[in-house]
């Protein structure tokens, strides 16, 4: 976790001079879809890449933990927070575009894709940033279908251009992720024709998920060579399964739901609790989709 930092004066100066808002023990159950989280030693909305880069630049070099958020929408963060620095991406909303193709920054909502005729991403919570990173889609695509670029932070400190093939994009994953570089922002094309309809993908949505409640998305990736992991889950008897306000959701098993005081480490135990019955019922380990950040 590199050099856990002290007290406040550190994070002022960590950030000291560079555009943006800081705000020292912000909880950050207020920045995930779950509801759920600590609070964050220091937390920066950076107004620009250039402050941005900065960021994480003063982080690395003084070896204090960083975590670059977006839409916080597949993310479990402890209920003691979080040591360290967390770079929100909300302020890095710029999108150019033309005829054929357009840029977006890493803040930028799915839903702006959206509207730009990337219509397999309807109803995906998330950011630019954050949905490049785990490769997030639907069942119709996955946003790398539409990627020509990608804008990441390279560990050297400086930005670059890489190709869509070096992103080495697979099912809900990356080379960013694996090598944990920060997304500045990404080129994207878009097809003239897509096979499934903005609308149906939203009703698939609304019929299917447990919309309603505070959640963090699917848990799990859902295995190679076995049924999905939310048939596993239900079979294996978890569907509707609680612990404190942590509960597995009724309608979709895939889905943990905050009922409103869920604590990270309820979550957690359901997890291995889940894992461990699909394991022994089925001889299939789940692997976690949402990005589990612990102290």
């Amino acid at each position: 976790m590199g050099n856990l930092p002290q007290d406040s004066g550190d994070a002022l100066r960590l950030v000291r001079g560079l555009p943006g808002e800081v705000r020292l023990g912000e909880p950050l159950c207020h920045h995930t879809t779950f509801r759920i989280g600590g609070p964050a030693w220091c937390f920066f909305v950076p107004e620009n890449r250039e402050a941005f880069v900065e960021a994480i630049s003063r982080a690395r070099g003084e070896g204090i933990p960083w975590f670059v958020l977006g839409g916080g929408s597949n993310v479990l963060f402890h209920d003691r927070g979080f040591p360290g620095l967390v770079i929100a991406t909300k302020g890095l909303l710029s999108l150019q575009a033309n005829e054929e193709k357009f840029f977006a920054e890493a803040g930028v909502p799915l839903s702006a894709l959206v509207s730009k005729g990337c219509s397999a991403l309807a109803g995906i919570p998330g950011t630019v940033g954050g949905g490049l990173h785990m490769n997030a889609g639907t069942q119709a695509g996955s946003i790398s279908r539409y990627v020509l670029s990608v804008e990441v932070l390279g560990h050297d400190g400086l930005p670059r251009r890489i190709s869509v093939e070096e992103c080495d994009f697979a099912y809900r994953s990356s080379r960013l992720q694996r090598l944990h570089l920060p997304v500045l922002g990404a080129e994207f094309t878009v097809p003239k024709v897509e096979a499934t309809s903005t609308e149906e993908l939203l009703w698939r949505r609304q019929s299917s998920q447990p919309v309603g409640l505070p959640s963090a998305g699917c848990i799990f990736r859902n295995p190679p060579n076995a049924p999905p992991a939310g048939w596993l889950i239900d079979r294996a008897g978890f569907k509707g399964a609680r612990l404190g306000d942590a509960l597995v959701s009724p309608k979709h098993a895939n889905f943990i739901c905050n009922l409103g005081r869920a604590k990270a480490s309820e979550v957690l135990s359901l997890i291995e609790r889940i894992r461990e019955g699909v394991r022994r019922v089925f001889g299939v380990l789940l692997e976690p989709e949402i990005e589990i950040v612990w102290a």
